[in-house]
């Protein structure tokens, strides 16, 4: 291992009054932690880290010298534990000071890398984030708290009264990034001497251990409060599975020239692009109304359109704009609403659970290999997908055998509020079926308008192509209501109120065989 001349893993710095307990227990809030944290890495490390940590009550004149100064240059990482008390303690900013201007470790050459911001309590005051130091400003860090309203609640470390979970989920988050950082650190290849020119096979060195393959970049948008824990469940996943999630930074919030370059940069090295969104509007930068979270996903599809192997993924929580989860701001609804009109296979929208929104991301960062090209003689069946009511199963009845003669597999669904299984099948047909047919028969305009959102959504259940053809036949019975009826969201709407006439299709049936043969007519 190459450690070097550190003797210690782990440095603690936090402002004393923040291990003073106010339940009047014998350990403090940073007692636990330095207690808790290191039998955790432990846990994936295989041995206990050596932590450092001052249990002296010192003031800023103080000198930092001995032991303390020993344990601050001699520590691979440090972990401030950021307050109210740290920003305005002289003492603590000295023990950062000296962190970054000691030698870094061989082939470090950042500071920042090596610091694992937790967060105790937020600093909502502006005198307080004043004090922050620039070292610590920009680094995301691991909040142990979340906003209730306008006012924060620390995570408890209490056992007495039952876990926290979320006080238990950020402190094992903290301690898989400490151990994957100590790995690093400890395994890094020590710089080898020039080999001697006259040395036999036998003295020479041994050939360095190929690279190990690495991981992909993949930028998971910064979000509102409201999908933190979301975030992070992805974020974590990504992680241990080897991949580089960015942004690693806060994003500057000061100018919108400086909030965009710092998307681009990080844009520019990722393959994909994962936006969560929430009922809130979220912060913006000082000089443009638009969010951040808005201004992200704006600069990745610019990304997107500029080149064609990157790929962006949306998601939003089930039941969005609910009474639970009502979306207030008009400003989000237009941002939402304009999410939901540009759904592509290379831009999809997913409404579904964080756990199927993590197996799509590894999906489009591993996706299945070509398949081969198929012998025109052995074509495979296209599949088309008849939408309609159970009442209109006589009316679409010519239009199934019309299909059915020209060769395709027709799969007719009968929307009638069908229960969780007949969902699931729907769902299937919408992304394995070739071409999509949605009869506007005896249903009104709103149950068309449904299916037609289903269509779009098709990429959120994991559609890889675009339709070979997808339309909406406005058939009979008549009535005013389909007189009127346009749209937008499909390139075909057929009209025949009065029957069926194989005519009508002509045009989609075109265009399936024309996909079939490869766009060529």
């Amino acid at each position: 291992m190459n450690s070097g001349p550190f003797e210690y893993d782990i440095f603690i710095s936090y402002g004393h009054i923040d291990d003073e307990d106010p339940g009047g227990d014998v350990k403090g809030w940073v007692d636990l932690l330095a207690e808790r944290l290191p039998t955790v890495v432990a846990g994936y490390l295989g041995y206990k880290p050596k932590v450092w940590r001052d249990e002296r009550s010192l003031h800023g004149n103080d000198r930092l010298s001995g032991a303390i100064g020993s344990g601050v240059s001699r520590s691979l990482l440090l972990v401030p534990v950021v307050s109210p008390r740290y920003v305005l303690s002289d003492w603590c900013r000295t023990e950062l000071d000296a962190f970054c201007a000691a030698d870094p470790p061989a082939g470090t050459d950042s500071y920042s890398s090596r610091i694992f911001k937790v967060v105790k309590t937020p600093l909502l005051l502006p005198h307080l984030r004043e004090r922050e130091p620039e070292q610590l400003r920009d680094l995301i860090g691991y909040p142990f708290y979340e906003m209730v309203g306008d006012m924060p609640r620390e995570f408890s470390p209490d056992t007495l009264n039952g876990k926290d979970q979320k006080y238990w989920d950020t402190l094992r988050r903290l301690a898989w990034e400490i151990t994957n950082k100590l790995v690093k650190l400890k395994t890094e290849p020590a710089p080898q001497p020039r080999a001697n020119p006259v040395s036999t096979p036998r003295e020479a060195a041994a050939p360095a251990p190929p690279p190990a393959t690495p991981g992909k970049c993949v930028y998971l948008a910064e979000t509102t409060s409201d999908l933190t824990d979301e975030r992070e469940r992805v974020r974590d996943e990504l992680r241990q599975r080897g991949h580089t999630v960015l942004p690693e930074q806060k994003l500057p919030l000061d100018e919108v020239r400086n909030t965009e370059a710092a998307v681009r940069a990080d844009l520019a090295r990722s393959v994909l692009s994962v936006h969560l969104v929430g009922a809130k509007y979220g912060l913006t930068p000082e000089d443009d109304g638009r969010s951040v979270a808005r201004i992200q996903e704006e600069l990745a599809a610019e990304r997107e359109a500029a080149d064609p192997a990157f790929r962006r993924l949306r998601w939003m929580p089930p039941g969005l704009n609910s009474p639970e989860l009502e979306v207030r701001d008009e400003r989000q609804k237009a941002f939402i609403a304009d999410l939901q009109q540009h759904v592509t296979p290379r831009a999809e929208l997913l409404q579904t659970t964080v756990e199927d929104l993590k197996t799509r991301v590894i999906e489009k960062l591993n996706p299945p290999a070509p398949a081969p090209a198929r012998d025109p003689r052995h074509s495979r069946l296209k599949h088309v997908y008849l939408i309609c009511e159970n009442r209109d199963r006589p009316l679409v009845r010519p239009i199934r055998e019309y299909l059915f003669k020209h060769k395709f597999e027709v799969i007719t669904w009968f929307d009638d509020a069908a229960g969780e299984k007949l969902t699931e099948y729907h769902r299937k047909n919408l992304k394995e079926c070739d071409a999509a047919l949605i009869y506007y028969g005896n249903a009104d305009e709103p149950w068309v308008r449904k299916n037609l959102e289903d269509l779009e959504k098709a990429y959120g259940y994991g559609r890889e192509e675009d339709w070979d053809a997808s339309a909406v036949f406005v058939g009979a019975p008549p009535n005013e209501q389909k007189e009127d009826f346009l749209t937008h969201m499909v390139p075909l709407v057929i009209r025949n109120v009065s029957g069926f006439d194989p005519e009508d299709l002509r045009e989609f049936v075109s265009a399936v065989e024309q996909a079939e043969n490869g766009g060529q007519s």
